[in-house]
């Protein structure tokens, strides 16, 4: 089901902080998640959460279109421990939620409909 991601690989460190594998059908994103209680092979809701992140349109609407579908292509990279940089779409746009291969994440506000650019500093599994 593309609402499920699965619990992959889980490693604790502290008393209720764990180091969080997720991944769906195309890929995995290591997420940080406090007060862990899920185990490895669990399937858990596709909605992810950040701490804080960036968002912003990933073109101007006079754009090319050539330089647009450039700029739209999906894409997440990894940062540092829980951070990524990437670019995906608005899914909804009141609630905040982007999708990126198949990644749904809470970022808060978004500038617009289509196409973002995210820096997100922590993604949570909550």
């Amino acid at each position: 089901m593309m609402n499920q991601l699965t619990v992959k690989n889980i490693e604790f460190y502290g008393d209720e902080a764990a180091s969080v594998t997720l991944e769906n059908e195309n890929s995995s994103v290591e997420v940080f998640c406090h007060l862990c209680e899920y185990s490895e092979g669990d399937k858990v809701n596709n909605l992810l959460r950040v701490l804080d992140a960036d968002v912003k349109a990933a073109y101007l609407s006079d754009w090319p279109a050539e330089m647009i579908e450039e700029a739209s292509k999906e894409r997440i990279k990894k940062t540092g421990p829980y951070s990524y940089v990437g670019c995906g779409k608005v899914i909804d746009e009141n609630e905040g939620i982007i999708e990126v291969q198949g990644f749904r994440i809470e970022v808060g506000e978004v500038p617009c409909q289509g196409a973002v650019e995210f820096d997100i500093d922590r993604l949570d599994l909550w």
